[in-house]
C-alpha cells in the first residue's frame, strides 16, 4: 500500500509544479494581450490540470489513509 501512496504522490506533486506553470503561462499571456484563442487554449489547459491536480489530490489522500489503517 506504501508503494500505491507514492506512486500518486509522485504523480500529484508533479501535475501540481505542471498546473503551476500552466497558470503561469495563461498569466502573462492574459497579461500581455494575446490572441484570444491562445488565452482560451491555455485557459482550458489551466482548467484541465486544476481538475487533474485535485483528482490525485483526493486519491494521495484516500491512498494515505488507507495505507495508516493497514499499517496503524
Amino acid at each position: 500500500m506504501q508503494l500505491v501512496w507514492f506512486a500518486v504522490n509522485i504523480f500529484f506533486v508533479g501535475s501540481l509544479i505542471v498546473m503551476l506553470f500552466v497558470h503561469r503561462s495563461f498569466s502573462e499571456a492574459k497579461q500581455q494581450g494575446s490572441a484570444p484563442e491562445r488565452l482560451q487554449r491555455l485557459g482550458r489547459f489551466r482548467n484541465a490540470m486544476f481538475a487533474l491536480t485535485l483528482i490525485l489530490f483526493v486519491a494521495m489522500s484516500a491512498s494515505f489513509l488507507a495505507n495508516m489503517r493497514l499499517n496503524g
